[in-house]
C-alpha cells in the first residue's frame, strides 16, 4: 500500500511539473499530500429514497469505518429540515469548481449563461456555498477563487473566453485543479463540472485522475462538449457522404458520374474509425464522473435552457449534501493509505451515494 501511495504521489507530482503554468496559477508543492486542520476528516455523501432526497438524519444514522475499522463521528451536517431558515449557512462550506477548456478546438463563445449562475448557484443557496473559476488548454489558469461576488465570477468566465490557446492538457488540468483547490487547507466539500470534449493531447491515463480526485473527496462532473457533432458526421458518413456499393455503370458512364458511387471508400471507412476511436475517448472522458463520485452530462445541444438545468443539477447536490467528520484515531510513522467508508445504520433509511474516500496520514 504504501509503494502505491509513493507512486502516486510521483505520477502526480511529475504530471503537474511537466504542465505549463501562468500567473496566478495554482502554486507546486513538494508531493501529494492531504492536509485537514487538527487531523479531522471530511467525508460528502447523499441519502436518497426513491429519488428523493432524505433530510434530517444525525449522526445516529450513519456509521463511519476506516480500513474496516469503526471509528467514532466528530459529526454531521446535511440538509437542512423543513421549516429551517432558508441560506442557513454551515461549518463545512461548500465550493462548486468551474474547470473550462478554453482550447481553439473547444472554446465555445457564451457557454456560461450569467443570468442562470446568478438565479441558480447564488440565489437561495445556503450562504456559504462558492464558486471558483479555472481555465486550461496546454497551461492552466486560475481565474479566480472561491467567491459569491457575481461581478468577479463574470469578469472571470469572461477571461476564459480571451483566452484561447492550442493543446489541451484535460486530465492534468482536473488533477491541478483539485490539488490547488484542496490546498488552500480548510474543511471544504467540493465539487468540479469540467468543460471539455475530453481530447486529451497527452498520454495521462484518466485512471490517475479517479484516484487524486477519490483521495481527495472531489467528485468530477464532465460537461461532453461536441458529442452530438460527432454522431452527426458519422452519420453523415465520416463527412464525405454515406459510402454505398456503386451500381455497375452504363456503357458510355463514368465511374464518377455514378450517384453515390466513391473512388476511395477506403478512406471513408478510416474517417469513420476516426469518429468511432474520439466517441470512446468520450466515453472514457465521460465515465471519470461516476467513477469519482459524480456525473457526466451529454447534451445533444448546449444552450441556456441545458445550461441551466446541468446548474440545477449541482445546486440541488449541494443542498442535499451530508458531511460526516471524524478524527482519525492513531498517526501512522510514514504516512499512509487508508479506506474510509461510511454506511447507513439502517439500510431502509435510503440509499447512501458515495461516502467513501481514500485518506493519507
Amino acid at each position: 500500500m504504501k509503494a502505491t501511495v509513493r507512486l502516486l504521489a510521483g505520477l502526480v507530482l511529475a504530471s503537474a511539473l511537466a504542465f505549463g503554468q501562468d500567473t496566478d496559477a495554482p502554486v507546486e508543492d513538494s508531493g501529494f499530500v492531504i492536509r485537514t486542520e487538527s487531523n479531522l476528516v471530511v467525508v460528502p455523501l447523499h441519502v436518497y429514497q426513491k429519488r428523493q432526497s432524505v433530510n434530517g438524519l444525525g449522526k445516529e444514522s450513519f456509521e463511519l469505518f476506516e480500513d474496516g475499522v469503526k471509528q467514532d463521528i466528530a459529526f454531521v451536517e446535511g440538509p437542512a429540515v423543513e421549516g429551517a431558515p432558508e441560506g442557513t449557512a454551515r461549518s463545512v462550506p461548500t465550493e462548486i469548481i468551474f474547470l473550462i477548456d478554453f482550447s481553439l478546438s473547444v472554446m465555445m463563445r457564451n457557454l456560461l449563461d450569467f443570468t442562470s449562475i446568478r438565479t441558480t448557484l447564488l440565489e437561495g443557496l445556503r450562504k456559504d456555498v462558492m464558486i471558483s473559476v479555472y481555465g486550461f488548454a496546454d497551461s492552466l489558469k486560475r481565474f479566480t477563487g472561491p467567491t459569491r461576488d457575481f461581478a468577479k465570477l463574470k469578469r472571470a468566465i469572461e477571461l476564459t473566453y480571451e483566452s484561447e490557446a492550442l493543446g489541451s492538457r484535460v486530465y492534468e488540468a482536473i488533477i491541478q485543479t483539485a490539488r490547488d483547490a484542496s490546498n488552500r487547507g480548510g474543511n471544504v466539500s467540493r465539487m468540479m463540472l469540467v468543460f471539455s470534449d475530453g481530447f486529451s493531447t497527452t498520454g495521462l491515463s484518466p485512471d490517475i485522475v479517479v484516484q487524486v480526485a477519490n483521495a481527495l473527496a472531489i467528485p468530477i462532473y464532465p460537461v461532453i462538449l461536441g458529442h452530438n457533432e460527432l454522431t452527426e458526421r458519422y452519420n453523415q458518413g465520416g463527412g464525405g457522404g454515406a459510402w454505398r456499393q456503386p451500381r455497375q455503370p452504363t456503357p458510355g458512364q463514368r465511374r464518377s458520374q455514378i450517384p453515390g458511387g466513391s473512388r476511395n471508400p477506403a478512406g471513408l471507412l478510416r474517417r469513420q474509425s476516426n469518429i468511432r476511436d474520439r466517441e470512446s475517448r468520450q466515453a472514457i472522458f465521460a465515465d471519470v464522473g461516476p467513477r469519482t463520485g459524480g456525473q457526466s452530462f451529454d447534451p445533444e445541444v448546449l444552450n441556456n435552457l441545458v445550461i441551466r438545468k446541468i446548474l440545477g443539477s449541482l445546486a440541488d447536490l449541494a443542498e442535499t449534501e451530508y458531511i460526516v467528520g471524524y478524527y482519525p484515531s492513531s498517526v501512522d510513522e510514514e504516512l499512509t493509505a487508508h479506506q474510509v467508508q461510511v454506511r447507513l445504520v439502517d439500510e431502509e433509511a435510503g440509499k447512501l451515494y458515495g461516502g467513501q474516500r481514500t485518506i493519507v496520514h
